[in-house]
């Protein structure tokens, strides 16, 4: 997998991610997630645990808008239905294939 993360996190139009890479970023994010909530909790500092989950969450929309252009989703207001439609839009990354 080979991914150009300035390209990802500026949400650039030839990123397009397959199941199999939306998979991989998700579980990758969640554990980066988990471990900067642990670190920020021991430490007793509460605002990198959320600076952390605010990159997190970026990251975590390109994915989602990576995967939903791979599906052939082009227009922003498909994006943003989905996204904010969190059953669907979950559905639609995570278990229907690729647009031919």
């Amino acid at each position: 997998m080979d991914i150009d993360v300035k390209g990802h996190m500026l949400f650039d139009s030839g990123m397009n991610y397959g199941i199999k890479d939306w998979w991989i970023g998700t579980i990758v994010l969640m554990v980066i997630n988990m471990a900067i909530t642990m670190v920020a909790g021991m430490a007793g500092v509460a605002i990198i645990g959320t600076i952390g989950m605010v990159l997190v969450m970026w990251a975590s929309l390109g994915l989602w808008v990576g995967r939903l252009r791979n599906r052939g989703h082009t227009d922003i207001v498909a994006f943003v239905l989905r996204i904010i439609i969190m059953p669907w839009g979950l559905i639609e990354c995570a278990f229907m294939g690729s647009a031919e």
